[in-house]
């Protein structure tokens, strides 16, 4: 398996498998241990190899050298660097070599790109400072810290709304060498006095494209260090013994490990999206989230990374340090070319909150032209038949199989997501993910009586799983079942059953067989929830309003044509339901109950100054997070189009979309500050409210922290609950 985590395609995987050969055959972290005792920071033999393999020219046009491919690509080989250390000016020299590429005149592409392309020039990009560009196109001013200039033969700095190429060895120019924290690298300051720039080396309108390459090929970096970082503590995890067992048994510990992957998954979508792109303008915004999450997550991990190890983490010979000082200078860097969270925010405020665009193969436009002629006819009809023709066409699930959805593989369904954007399609919730488990795992009697009235909307279903004391438990069933002719007598309840009061049928897991072990003797029984012994007791939540039930089974009778899979072996039906119900968590349902970013930022432009001023960054952090959780879903799909093996992104965006409505809702409530609680936003107070349950429904995010952990890092299970 490969240890890139950008890498989907086959041919991106292969990429990287090579550049993390290549890597490990110079040795590059021995080569940025090295730099501590004055090694070189600009190594000969990294560079050259990095040279011979193309590297350098990757992302370059094929006529000047390079290899005609984009920034996805560059993106790999940069996560790769990241993982590995890799010393020298690479990142700076290729961001640099791609704004000339994408900004630059077909003769100065010409001039420049081939010794950029083989390596035998170095460039460096600087995105921040004071430098402007004179009416006598003269280039003065100063960034105060730009990554690799001590190396680089040829500058291409930012200035104001353009971008100037200069020769570093050109009259007024200076470049002082700083001392680093990440001594892997050369950084150093550099002073423009007069400096004079030929009108064919000012890159007119250039410098937010400049910044957005910079964004992406360091958050491409980041994503490397943050993989790193977590790789190297969970290993430490799980052989560290303390108290007589590995410290990876410990919850605490867990929930570090959760909380980095998670981290680490934010970004690794977010720089996915952005280095994908099809130009350099559509993908400012997806940079600006991509960095906002780079510049977090790597210094989390590298932070947490230390943690984990305790006091060997804190070693001078233990690499956990050389990735923090990487992290953090890297981050710093970001930061200082502009803070991507006020971009998030100003995104969201024009409108341009949307991904990178980018091309699906030529075989998805035979599912457009399908798709497009739907949503005509849909727009054609009355209200009342709109669903009707949704369920007929199987457009409504088109991911289900046949004959109620269209069997869609994932390339159609990115493309029905696409065309039917602007179009209100029902949400089924749990009664959907109940109703496809039957589609499933029921007999075809059952799939005739009830799959069909649950599409045209007439039968509601709820999931009869959560028992009194069992809490996110789900195994921990007591509700019984005993054989009778003809069928089950079930006794028993069940409890925080959402919507039972409003349902026909419910989907419970019940015990029959009570001498089996915990996993087994569980059976999955459909329930007429009208049937005699059945009783619903609203339970009203903190918002007022009754959402959750008690349950109760008083000898209530369930036929044998109503059991659905085999008997005893019900829990194999029940997990195919949590999954259900965890894609579609994952995928949405539930989260800011209609609040939305556009809603937060109206609430943040609507404070007083020194108010948008104190919380416009975190509602940048809100707006980004929202953003990459779309991003998390449509990665999972786009591996499964690539024919990769599912990731993590299911389960990481579960609890995501729990916590991350919670920390918009609460941003808004400060926002809002008295409004909000004398009855003037009553759509934000009561999506305040609900979201409070979020992080409970569906299991709690401290459980899905341990699932994590342990199903997706491979940390231990606590001995004592074994």
């Amino acid at each position: 398996m490969s240890k890139s985590a950008l890498a989907i395609t086959e041919e991106h995987i292969d990429l990287a498998d090579a550049v993390f050969g290549q890597l490990n055959r110079v040795d590059s972290r021995a080569a940025a241990r090295a730099t501590l005792e004055d090694g070189s920071s600009h190594p000969e033999k990294i560079w050259a190899a990095a040279a011979d393999l193309g590297w350098t020219g990757l992302a370059l046009a094929e006529e000047h050298g390079g290899s005609g491919f984009g920034l996805a690509e560059l993106a790999v080989v940069l996560e790769a660097q990241g993982h590995e250390l890799c010393p020298g000016p690479f990142l700076p020299s290729v961001a640099a070599a791609v704004v000339i590429d994408r900004c630059g005149s077909d003769s100065l592409r010409a001039e420049l790109l081939p010794g950029l392309a083989d390596g035998s020039t170095v460039g460096a990009l600087a995105v921040s400072g004071s430098i402007t560009i004179g009416s006598d196109l003269t280039v003065t001013g100063e960034s105060p810290a730009v990554l690799g200039a001590p190396d680089a033969g040829l500058l291409v700095v930012a200035a104001g709304e353009d971008v100037a190429v200069i020769d570093a060895a050109a009259d007024g120019v200076t470049v002082t060498a700083l001392e680093s924290m990440d001594t892997t690298r050369s950084l150093g300051s550099v002073a423009l006095r007069g400096v004079a720039v030929p009108e064919g080396r000012v890159l007119r309108g250039a410098a937010r494209k400049a910044r957005t390459v910079f964004r992406i090929l360091a958050a491409a970096e980041a994503v490397g260090v943050s993989w790193a970082t977590l790789e190297m503590a969970v290993d430490y995890a799980k052989v560290r013994e303390q108290f007589g067992r590995t410290i990876g048994t410990f919850q605490a510990v867990k929930h570090h490990a959760a909380n980095m992957l998670v981290n680490a998954e934010e970004t690794t979508a977010a720089a996915w999206d952005a280095a994908r792109a099809d130009d350099l303008d559509s993908a400012w915004f997806a940079a600006a989230v991509a960095a906002s999450h780079a510049i977090r997550t790597q210094i989390f991990n590298a932070q947490n990374n230390i943690q984990l190890h305790g006091g060997i983490g804190f070693t001078w010979e233990h690499d956990a340090h050389l990735y923090l000082r990487r992290a953090r200078t890297l981050a710093a860097l970001m930061a200082e070319a502009g803070d991507p969270l006020l971009d998030v925010v100003e995104g969201q405020r024009s409108g341009q909150a949307h991904g990178a665009s980018f091309t699906l193969p030529p075989e998805a436009e035979q599912f457009r032209e399908q798709a497009r002629e739907a949503v005509t006819t849909l727009r054609s009809l009355p209200a009342d038949q709109q669903r009707d023709f949704l369920v007929d066409s199987g457009y409504l699930v088109p991911h289900w199989p046949k004959p109620w959805g269209r069997a869609a593989e994932v390339l159609e369904q990115l493309v029905i997501e696409e065309e039917f954007a602007d179009i209100e399609r029902p949400d089924m919730g749990i009664t959907g993910w109940v109703t496809l488990t039957i589609a499933q795992a029921g007999t075809d009697d059952q799939r005739e009586r009830w799959v069909e009235p649950v599409l045209r909307g007439e039968v509601m279903w709820c999931q009869l799983f959560s028992e009194p004391g069992a809490g996110s438990d789900a195994a921990a069933v007591r509700t019984s079942a005993k054989k009778v002719d003809g069928g089950w007598r079930v006794t028993g309840q069940k409890v925080w059953t959402s919507l039972a009061h409003m349902c026909q049928w419910g989907l419970a897991t019940v015990r029959t067989d009570p001498d089996a072990p915990k996993h087994a003797g569980v059976t999955m029984m459909a329930i007429d929830m009208n049937a005699p012994g059945v009783t619903v007791n609203p339970l009203r939540g903190l918002t007022g309003h009754a959402h959750f039930n008690e349950v109760f089974f008083d000898d209530v009778f369930v036929p044998d044509a109503d059991v659905v899979g085999d008997v005893n072996k019900g829990w194999l039906v029940a997990r195919a339901t949590l999954g259900n119900e965890r894609i579609s968590i994952g995928g949405g349902s539930g989260g800011t109950s209609g609040f939305t970013g556009g809603d937060l930022v109206k609430l943040l432009d609507g404070a007083p100054a020194e108010t948008r001023a104190y919380y416009v960054r975190r509602a940048g952090e809100v707006l980004a997070e929202a953003h990459t959780l779309r991003l998390l879903n449509l990665r999972r799909v786009t591996r499964a189009i690539a024919g990769s093996e599912p990731g993590p992104e299911g389960n990481v965006t579960k609890l995501l979309v729990a916590e991350a409505g919670q920390r918009m809702t609460e941003l808004a409530m400060e926002l809002a500050g008295s409004a909000a609680v004398v009855g003037q936003t009553p759509t934000l107070t009561q999506a305040y409210l609900g979201n409070r349950a979020m992080t409970i429904a569906g299991g709690t995010s401290e459980i899905t922290r341990n699932t994590i952990a342990e199903r997706i890092l491979g940390l231990p299970r606590d001995p004592l609950l074994k």
